[in-house]
């Protein structure tokens, strides 16, 4: 990158400012010239058009006079009065009519001439041409109408000729010039001459009309009178103004429709421009279509004049410049570039680590504050320098420890790790990586709040590190994760001792201020050089082993071995045939186990519980493919089927007669926490018909302790549409009363751990007893799960408990076993009921 001096910076911007001012003007410039330009444009055009108006109006004028003279010429009215009496086609009298119809025509020539015009017209009282002039290059013509066998015949001849020929109609006079047209009212005519504009053979004719009458209004004769205007007058009208004026067809030109002839719109001036002109157009309407009248005005003196003005503000630019450039530099340098070197000199001693005073230099300006402040800066770095020598160890303690616990952090183990590996290689040694995670440590943190979180971490840390030997690499990485790096050791066996070992001090509790936490450890394990050779892949294989300690119900340790891989091979395998299989859903079914009441024997409901048949993996256990559909999240989509499918087998049920009180569905806390299940229920329950008191939703402790207020405000939308709610599972997780109290829930569910050592386990005895009066406490229903012999059920005859679920009753069952299920229960119950009241 090319650096620039101060001076130079300095020179650049001011020298880029006067280019942009100059640049600012001379635009301004160009657009006055432009602005004057078209502003003399408009007033020339203007003026054109007034020329082309006032020309077509005098000429009306003209025309107009020259066909008055018929009204006050009495030999002519005779000798029309002559023809309109005796002019008859079946017997016409040629030897009279003629030479009168030759006189006519000479009376023509001379107000034809008088006038200036291009041509004169007569028409009898029928409308039949009587005889007429025009002018061509040969000169005046004259002629006049005969009739033959009742056929028209032309006569013409030119001024000087002595005699008439027999001619033609040209094309087009007969249609046009000669024929009388009606297209105005004869009344008209009685008071006044009437104008016409006629474009024939690119040329624009004025047409004047003038009708004469009898004592009776009766139309005696009609004469016109045309005058031409062709391109010879827009060439001369071009030439005298030095602009280009012509009239055309052409539908370009007919945006404008300003009339030239209306009054109204002479004022009127519409200027365009293109690239090398500028223009406007006015519209004549002749009786034939629209004529455009195009006035331009070439733009060349404009472009020339802007052009001149850009060189000439160039070379003014170039000369400002270079004054500017040799001024600056004189100024520059004595006031700017030789005290800049003097505080660079200084600045460079700093660098350098010469702190000693420098020299002031006397200029009045920032010049002298910064050279004062240099001084100032010299001293502090020198303090400062000092301090960072005595904080550089305790920094770099700090980059290779965890705050909080002081132990090693992860980049200051994964560097030892990687010498560790390198030590190991060389003496050809094993080593082991054990990746540590508590479990559940986030719902401390929930719970407990971060601070007791933080704390335990502390303790933890305590414990372990009193545990280990001085040989052990043990660190924090992070979170609730930590690592320990065995290197040297005789056998695997040592390593699973230790595992075993690190396990049981996890056995006591962590007293945590006002808090006694019990936690354990998941523990993934990893060895050198059988599962890697290097620090990257060891992490990963023992971070893999960490999670298979997690999925075996974590507290536990695992090795990183083939089965793992295959385990997570299978993982991956369940992970895509559940998404097969949520394409149609068909592989998945819904077993019901019964629910009895423990007073009466009778069924009162049941449990949906999802099995799933695989295409590609065949029957999968719940506890196989459930957890894998949590992390997933295609537990959103599988719930929403189960609960939809279990609420239309009720509503089957309850149509074909079975009499079963409630339907039982679980949800998963990745549902209530990552989906609109509120919205899901509400549609669920609106397509089957299912009453809110029909359905009773199961959740989770662990979902309720993950945040507590949230789980109230979720679970009171589901109560109040009167769907009844229990907790699966009571007492395997972070029971609390606090939450029972305040919870819109109206069941627990006692799980079948608590049961199985049933009636001969004094601690399972004593935690059921608790569970059942606190349930009584709070008015809540009791749902025993996983009953399984009557030892168990007598047990519970006589407490307090509401119903019970397991296999001293009935196994889950498809929905047609459970009708027979049901209709037996029915007699079954009946026949009870009747030996007690016998």
């Amino acid at each position: 990158m090319i650096k620039l001096k101060l001076t130079t910076k300095i020179s650049l911007i001011t020298l880029f400012s006067i280019i942009i001012s100059i640049g600012v003007l001379g635009f301004y410039f160009d657009e006055f010239l432009k602005t004057i330009y078209f502003e003399d444009a408009k007033h020339r055009i203007d003026n054109a058009k007034e020329k082309i108006y006032f020309d077509i109006k005098n000429k009306e004028s003209d025309l107009i006079k020259g066909v008055s003279f018929i009204k006050d010429d009495k030999a002519m009215i005779a000798s029309i009065s002559l023809i309109n009496d005796y002019q008859e086609k079946t017997n016409y009298n040629a030897i009279l009519l003629d030479e009168e119809k030759k006189d006519i025509a000479a009376q023509l020539l001379r107000r034809v001439k008088i006038s200036f015009n291009a041509d004169i017209s007569l028409y009898d009282k029928n409308g039949e041409l009587i005889a007429f002039v025009y002018k061509d290059d040969k000169g005046y013509k004259l002629n006049f109408i005969s009739y033959e066998n009742q056929k028209v015949v032309l006569y013409s001849k030119y001024e000087f000729d002595d005699t008439y020929k027999k001619g033609t109609f040209k094309d087009g006079e007969r249609t046009f010039l000669y024929q009388h047209i009606h297209y105005y009212d004869q009344p008209l005519l009685q008071t006044k001459t009437l104008i016409t504009y006629h474009f024939v053979n690119e040329s624009l004719y004025i047409k004047s009309h003038k009708s004469l009458f009898d004592k009776n209004s009766d139309t005696l004769a009609h004469i016109e009178m045309s005058y031409k205007i062709d391109g010879t007058y827009f060439k001369n009208i071009s030439s005298n103004l030095n602009m280009n004026i012509f009239m055309t067809t052409d539908v370009r030109y007919s945006n404008n429709r300003l009339s030239l002839l209306d009054r109204a719109d002479i004022d009127d001036v519409n200027i365009m421009q293109s690239d090398m002109q500028y223009y406007s157009s006015f519209v004549i309407v002749t009786k034939e279509l629209p004529l455009n009248i195009v006035v331009s005005l070439d733009k060349s003196v404009l472009n020339s004049a802007i052009s001149k003005n850009r060189k000439e503000l160039i070379l003014f630019l170039l000369l400002i410049t270079s004054l500017t450039l040799i001024v600056l530099y004189f100024l520059l340098n004595s006031n700017l570039s030789k005290p800049l070197n003097r505080l660079m000199k200084n600045i460079f001693k700093i660098e350098k680590g010469d702190y000693s005073e420098s020299k002031i230099i006397k200029s009045s300006d920032e010049l002298e504050e910064i050279s004062v402040n240099i001084n100032r800066l010299a001293n502090a770095v020198s303090n400062r320098e000092k301090e960072l020598k005595e904080s550089q160890g305790k920094l770099e303690y700090l980059s290779n420890h965890d705050e909080l616990t002081s132990l090693l952090n992860r980049r200051a183990f994964d560097k030892k790790l990687n010498d560790f590996i390198d030590l190991a290689k060389a003496k050809e040694h094993k080593a082991a990586l054990l990746f540590l995670d508590l479990d559940q440590f986030k719902q401390v943190n929930d719970t407990l709040g971060h601070n007791v979180g933080d704390e335990l971490l502390q303790k933890v840390s305590e414990r372990l590190s009193g545990f280990l030997s001085e040989k052990a690499l043990f660190a924090r990485v992070g979170g609730d994760e930590f690592k320990i790096f065995i290197e040297d050791f005789e056998n695997i066996k040592y390593i699973e001792e230790l595992a075993d070992d690190l396990l049981k001090q996890f056995e006591k509790v962590f007293v945590c201020g006002d808090y006694e936490i019990s936690t354990t450890v998941s523990i993934g394990v990893a060895i050198y050089p059988d599962d890697g050779t290097d620090s990257v892949t060891l992490i990963k294989n023992a971070d893999l082993a960490m999670y298979k300690s997690k999925d075996k119900g974590r507290n536990n340790y695992s090795f990183f071995s083939t089965e793992l891989s295959e385990y997570l091979q299978k993982r991956t395998d369940i992970i895509n045939a559940l998404k097969y299989s949520l394409k149609n859903k068909d592989e998945f079914l819904l077993l019901y186990q019964p629910k009895i009441s423990i007073k009466t024997g009778k069924i009162i409901g049941a449990e949906a519980l999802i099995r799933w048949n695989s295409a590609t993996l065949g029957f999968v256990r719940p506890d196989q493919f459930i957890g894998v559909a949590e992390d997933t999240h295609m537990i959103i989509e599988i719930g929403k089927w189960v609960l939809d499918q279990a609420c239309k087998d009720f509503v089957q049920l309850k149509s074909e007669g079975y009499k079963l009180g409630q339907v039982s569905v679980n949800i998963s806390a990745v549902q209530l926490k990552f989906s609109d299940l509120l919205e899901t229920l509400q549609d669920v329950i609106k397509s089957t018909g299912i009453e809110t008191r029909e359905l009773e939703l199961e959740v989770t402790e662990s979902y309720i302790a993950s945040n507590e207020l949230k789980a109230i405000e979720t679970l009171g939308k589901f109560r109040k549409l009167g769907i009844e709610l229990a907790i699966d599972d009571f007492g395997t997780g972070y029971s609390s009363m606090s939450y029972l109290q305040k919870l819109p829930i109206t069941r627990l569910k006692i799980d079948k751990a608590f049961v199985d050592d049933l009636p001969h386990s004094n601690e399972s005895e004593a935690i059921v007893k608790a569970i059942l009066a606190l349930a009584s406490t709070f008015g809540l229903k009791v749902t025993i799960e996983g009953v399984e012999n009557c030892e168990q059920l007598d047990f519970f005859k006589g407490k307090y408990c509401d119903d019970i679920q397991g296999y001293v009753y009935s196994k889950p069952l498809p929905l047609d076993e459970l009708k027979v299920f049901i209709k037996n229960n029915s007699k079954s119950a009946t026949v009870t009921a009747e030996k007690e009241q016998g």
